[in-house]
């Protein structure tokens, strides 16, 4: 995987594509990065090796030592990048039945720069066969399901494989998919050549001009702003999160239903918003000597701390003290922790029926979210009617 990212990459299409003066606005800016962001890439690494050794006959015995060296490596990762492994064989198989000999190509680097500045990136794998090319994007996150549908990542790295293999292969469509093994999901839809090229010629390329260039506007969302490098300073953002402070609530003196529902509608976007403008704020008066009108740095709470726990678990035993007196009790590690340990599929089968999902308590979320609606005041009337006794 290239170590430099473009200017307008792949994976940020969908901001510099609807808010094209985002990607100037960022240049320059650090890239904080995250444990997250580390154990994907780490992720990625052990199933590219994984795809090399079945595909390539590669050697990946040095590779895959450099991986388990690593503190983020557990048997859960290797676990689901097998299941990476294992989809992209079903695929290949898949395309056995269309051709002879499917060709594969695993971290293919894609350039697009006909259409968008500098533009290039990496397809994790690459399928073809008889008229359709499957395009393979692996996701380790468990933040959220992202949808191949419309996705303009995944459509630049459509174009940029459709570019470097259209001249040898007879290209008619491209099947795209998100891999994300960890939330068990895949996503997958298919374009059809011309319609890629005319999305490209008619939308990619004139927005990825403006923010090349830096102009056009502003669109700030919950989408755009966030993974935005610039979102704690961007006074477009700013302003988009403070219209709601500015909006008037004063007539009547409570908000209705609708008004109450606008307000949750845009808190999750609000306070992730000043998150980061204050995680911004401490690091560059922490760290960089910055000066914020009416704030100052000081030293924070600490909690007390022992100094030698030995010396002190010795006094306290011989003032009669137990052990069970002065340890806490050993207690299991938590289903997560024992899944990175051992394996989600073989801790599945370890336990049997001694792990339960009891049903989550009611919550209050979008009409979007795939969930059943809950009937609460039609359950809580059934429970009630249930208590009361008959004579």
């Amino acid at each position: 995987m290239p170590a430099k990212h473009a200017l307008l990459g792949p994976s940020s299409a969908f901001r510099w594509s609807h808010c094209t003066r985002s990607a100037r606005l960022e240049e320059g800016l650090p890239d904080t990065g995250s444990a997250y962001a580390s154990e994907g890439t780490l992720a990625h690494r052990l199933g590219e090796l994984l795809l090399r050794a079945e595909y390539e006959g590669a050697d990946i015995a040095d590779g895959l030592a450099e991986v388990q060296a690593d503190p983020q490596y557990s048997n859960a990762m290797r676990e689901h990048m097998e299941g990476y492994a294992a989809f992209v064989g079903e695929r290949m198989a898949e395309a056995r039945t269309r051709c002879k000999d499917p060709l594969i190509f695993v971290e293919q680097r894609v350039d697009v720069t006909e259409y968008v500045p500098d533009g290039f990136g990496t397809a994790d794998c690459v399928i073809i066969a008889d008229g359709l090319m499957d395009v393979i994007d692996l996701k380790y996150g468990a933040g959220h399901a992202v949808s191949a549908e419309g996705n303009p990542q995944m459509k630049i790295y459509a174009l940029g494989c459709l570019l470097a293999f259209d001249l040898f292969y007879d290209i008619a469509s491209i099947r795209m998919t998100i891999y994300q093994p960890r939330l068990d999901s895949i996503s997958t839809s298919v374009i059809d050549r011309g319609s890629l090229l005319d999305w490209a010629e008619s939308f990619l390329k004139p927005r990825a001009a403006l923010a090349y260039a830096g102009e056009g506007e502003f669109a700030p969302s919950e989408e755009t702003c966030r993974w935005c490098k610039a979102g704690a300073v961007c006074k477009a953002r700013a302003a988009y999160q403070l219209e709601l402070a500015a909006k008037d609530f004063q007539e009547p003196a409570t908000m209705d239903n609708v008004e109450v529902a606008e307000v949750l509608e845009r808190l999750p976007g609000l306070l992730s918003w000043a998150k980061q403008v204050k995680e911004y704020a401490e690091d560059a008066a922490i760290n960089h000597g910055e000066k914020f009108p009416g704030f100052k740095v000081v030293e924070g709470r600490a909690n007390r701390r022992y100094v030698n726990e030995t010396a002190i678990a010795r006094r306290l035993r011989k003032l009669g003290f137990t052990t069970a007196d002065i340890y806490k009790p050993k207690a299991l590690l938590g289903i997560t922790a024992l899944e990175k340990l051992v394996g989600t599929k073989k801790l599945a089968e370890l336990a049997g029926g001694l792990i339960e999902k009891p049903a989550g308590a009611p919550v209050l979320v979008l009409q979007s979210d795939k969930r059943p609606e809950l009937n609460t005041a039609a359950k809580a009337a059934e429970d009630f009617a249930e208590e009361i006794p008959s004579f």
